[in-house]
């Protein structure tokens, strides 16, 4: 991620230390998620990538988060045969919000509220799954979209900051 993108997602997730983003439902074990955790996603197919911010305390049904998507600019997200995509230079920075996330031992899986794509504007919906090595996940995305069917993939990484 670019310096000004970082910039652009620490102003808009972490205005202030107190920070704790949208509650999210979590389902499982979730002491191995327990900490903040901080990390990025990109996506090859879309050029888009972001941040995620995310924190745990054990023994609680919910969790604290969000997802800062950075879109790639609109002309170059999609091959014009596949997707009609709109004219216009860049998309502005969208905050997505983790909806659920499930917890098994070394493993998270989970969902974002459906959004709207920055460049079809179409209703995507978007599912995560990924493993645990130590103080980092790693994992997989998945945006699928509703009207044409299309689906693009991603990857995306988190390393605990702090518990």
């Amino acid at each position: 991620m670019s310096r000004a993108s970082l910039v652009v997602a620490a102003g808009v997730l972490g205005a202030s230390c107190s920070y704790r983003g949208t509650p999210i439902p979590t389902v499982g074990i979730t002491t191995s998620l327990e900490g903040k955790w901080e990390g990025t996603y990109s996506s090859k197919q879309t050029g888009r990538t972001g941040s995620i911010l995310f924190q745990l305390t054990a023994g609680t049904d919910s969790a604290y988060g969000d997802v800062l998507m950075i879109p790639a600019r609109a002309e170059e997200a999609w091959p014009r045969t596949q997707y009609q995509v709109p004219e216009h230079a860049h998309v502005a920075p969208h905050l997505l919000r983790i909806s659920f996330v499930k917890c098994e031992p070394g493993k998270v899986s989970g969902r974002l509220e459906p959004y709207e794509d920055p460049d079809t504007h179409e209703r995507v919906i978007t599912t995560f799954e990924g493993r645990q090595y130590g103080n980092e996940f790693r994992g997989t995305f998945s945006t699928t979209f509703m009207r044409s069917g299309g689906v693009a993939v991603g990857e995306w990484s988190a390393t605990r900051k702090a518990k």
